[in-house]
């Protein structure tokens, strides 16, 4: 319904902007500017039938087609959860931690994801004079990815 009004609104502008530009138009080219407005008027209308007949659409890395959705190969669930994990990387390494990787869940729907639970495995293990850098990694990373401190986890990492 929307990509109907929107359609409509561009032939409303077009027929607007046209009219005023005959306006502005000199009498010795109104017979050759009114063929050419026709013309772009005529394309504006047509555009959407002949564009989605047999077609497939891309919007938010799915492929609309006759038959429904399609995953393609980039989503941007994917995307936010490599971006969370490259951020949550970085910013332990900073702060000292042996992090091997991290995994992140998400929920939501485009484009207000959340991380819901996010893990991160340790290469080495730690002692206890590492646990407060590891609380206050913990409540920063909450703090950054707006989630509760509760779904952010430490486990060692298992080859």
């Amino acid at each position: 319904m929307e990509s109907l009004k929107s359609w409509a609104k561009t032939v409303y502008l077009v027929a607007v902007i046209s009219s005023a530009a005959l306006v502005l138009i000199p009498r010795s080219m109104q017979k050759q500017s009114k063929f050419v407005i026709e013309l772009l008027l005529l394309l504006c209308i047509v555009a959407p039938v002949a564009g989605f007949v047999g077609k497939p659409h891309q919007v938010a890395g799915m492929t609309w087609t006759l038959e429904g959705w399609e995953p393609e190969s980039f989503s941007l669930e994917r995307f936010y959860a490599s971006e969370v994990q490259r951020r949550a990387m970085e910013m332990g390494i900073a702060a000292g931690l042996p992090i091997h990787s991290v995994e992140v869940e998400t929920q939501g729907l485009a484009p207000d994801f959340s991380g819901s639970k996010v893990c991160l495995y340790l290469s080495a293990p730690l002692d206890e004079s590492d646990a407060g850098v590891m609380h206050s990694f913990k409540e920063l990373l909450a703090t950054h990815l707006g989630i509760d401190p509760e779904n952010i986890c430490f486990e060692q990492f298992q080859e």
